[in-house]
């Protein structure tokens, strides 16, 4: 099969497209044909940290969507032609392949109306927005929640689910994103580039300040957004975390959560994994009952990688980005 391997930890020029033995499933196991592939954020981000457990030359790529090939002989849920995505362990990685094996309990079922592409870029980025918007915030008519870097992938997926959650939503991105923020429902768009983010929140909220803040930004975003939450609020970190508490103790009480996605496999449960696939499982229901945009920007060619890597690196792009792998059903 045809796979894009790391050579080494030391960034996108380590990469090489390459032939590669198709990999046969354990017992637990399935492989994939895979269709489509998502690019993020943190896959650029592992072609220069590598991952402990990685040996190289290392196949690369976590977000990945196809049809089942073939299952190991302990799997009876899933069969040969089921559509399926999931997020990938990024201990084995292996997404940007013709064929990946991954454990069964790791996937979801994409609805027949749900093209691959569109299922590829769910994983990563939708994945982290559920957790912030429903498990760590638990989001509900009347709570107001600004979002940060809200352009991007996880941002924009937090923007609809906190609307489909019924919340107040101020999405903070640069200008060329707001008619899409806009069109998800967002009550108010902030440019932090030529807008005072502080004083316009100040002024939305007539004073009262916002419940949450889902922060896609750094930790040094997060202490500022920190200033403009209420008592009791709450702020969610999802590209970085706090090295210090950002308020002083005993002031505004804040609760500060994290968004981990990749620590799943490594320090969660089973019942942590098949919490992913029900994720799953419900974002592509919501793009298949019309409620959710996967937001899809550009689709790129497998051979086309690292110029996606580049478009993601240098932030040209809106929403995902997505990796055409095969041609297999992808219009469905």
């Amino acid at each position: 099969m045809k796979a894009w391997i790391l050579n080494q930890p030391e960034g996108p020029d380590s990469l090489t497209l390459t032939r590669a033995v198709k990999p046969k499933p354990a017992a637990d196991e399935v492989r994939v044909q895979v269709a489509a592939a998502g690019l993020n954020p943190f896959d650029h981000k592992l072609l220069h940290w590598g991952y402990a457990t990685w040996t190289y030359p290392q196949i690369v790529g976590l977000d990945i969507a196809g049809t089942v090939d073939q299952v190991g002989r302990n799997v009876s849920h899933l069969r040969p032609g089921d559509r399926v995505m999931c997020f990938t362990d990024p201990r084995r990685a292996g997404g940007f392949a013709e064929y990946a094996c991954v454990k069964a309990s790791t996937l979801s079922r994409i609805p027949d109306t749900v093209t691959f592409e569109q299922a590829a870029a769910l994983p990563c980025a939708g994945f982290s927005a559920w957790q912030a918007v429903y498990d760590k915030l638990r989001l509900q008519p009347g709570h107001k929640v600004a979002i940060t870097g809200a352009g991007g992938g996880v941002g924009g997926f937090a923007v609809q689910l906190a609307k489909l959650a019924g919340a107040t939503v101020y999405a903070i991105a640069s200008s060329r994103h707001h008619p899409r923020l806009l069109g998800y429902g967002a009550d108010a768009v902030i440019d932090p580039e030529t807008e005072n983010v502080a004083m316009r929140l100040i002024e939305l909220t007539e004073d009262q300040l916002i419940h949450a803040v889902i922060d896609c930004i750094s930790a040094k975003s997060g202490s500022i957004m920190s200033a403009l939450i209420r008592y009791n609020g709450e702020i969610v970190m999802i590209a970085d975390q706090f090295n210090q508490v950002p308020l002083l103790a005993t002031t505004k009480a804040l609760s500060l959560h994290e968004v981990a996605l990749h620590g799943t496999y490594a320090h969660g449960t089973l019942d942590h994994v098949h919490h992913l696939t029900d994720i799953g499982n419900s974002l592509s229901d919501l793009v298949a009952d019309g409620k959710l945009d996967p937001m899809i920007g550009e689709v790129f060619a497998f051979e086309e990688l690292k110029s996606g890597l580049d478009t993601l690196r240098m932030g040209l792009h809106s929403g995902k980005l997505v990796l055409r792998i095969s041609a297999t059903d992808t219009q469905r």
